[in-house]
Formats: C-alpha cells, structure tokens, sequence
C-alpha cells in the first residue's frame, strides 16, 4: 500500500477551510483487500519540523465501520475533508484553538502504515 496526501492548493489564509485528501493506493503487483475503515483513515497535521501533533481527522470524528475493498494493482481510494484550521486532541478533549499563519505537514495513515509528508502553508 502506499499512502499520500494532497492539499487543495499549496497554501491557504487563515480561516479558510484547507482540503486535504488522503490517498490509498495498492502499489504492488496483485489485487488484494484492504480495509479502508474511516476509524483506520487519518490525516494528521504537524508542525513543519513534525515534532508538534496540531490536528487529526479521528480527534473528533472517528467511527468503525468496517470497509473492506478489492484494489487493483496501481488503484486508489481517494477520500477528502475539509480542515476548519484549528487544533484537536484524541477524543476531541481540550480546548481547540486556531493554528497560526506558518509552514505545516500534512501526514497520511492508515492504521499503522504512514506515507511521507506534504507540506502546507497558512498565510
């Protein structure tokens, strides 16, 4: 499996509501099953240098619905949201706040697979 992200475009103002979209693609040779669970989906946002979580697309959202699903090789599942620009924490618990004007990464998962970064700027 391989696992990307993508923004809508490559920055966004504060305040504007950042689309980010997970992308789940079966990178080898043969068809096989995967379960694309919205609980297992995740789109995560860091700081730049990746060492701060700031948001989650489970944080608040999360659900277990097995989804099992039949990919071809080289076919992807693309499933999108829409980030209100704020923090989050497991659970939805605390307080949420607005995220700065900065440079983010934009992490891909699914389950414990994780794909490489995609940056993102607020402006």
């Amino acid at each position: 499996m391989k696992l990307t992200t993508e923004v809508g475009q490559p920055e966004y103002r504060v305040g504007q509501r950042p689309e980010l979209r997970l992308v789940i693609a079966n990178s080898g040779p043969v068809a096989c099953y995967r379960d694309l669970d919205a609980g297992l989906r995740e789109i995560v946002v860091t700081s730049v240098d990746g060492g701060t979580r700031l948001w989650s697309s489970n944080d608040c959202y999360a659900s277990n619905s097995p989804n099992s699903r039949l990919l071809q090789p080289g076919e992807g599942q693309m499933f999108k949201v829409a980030w209100a620009g704020r923090t989050s924490a497991p659970g939805c618990a605390g307080k949420r706040t607005s995220v700065p004007a900065g440079d983010y990464l934009v992490v891909p998962k699914l389950g414990a697979l994780q794909g490489q970064p995609t940056p993102l700027r607020l402006n």
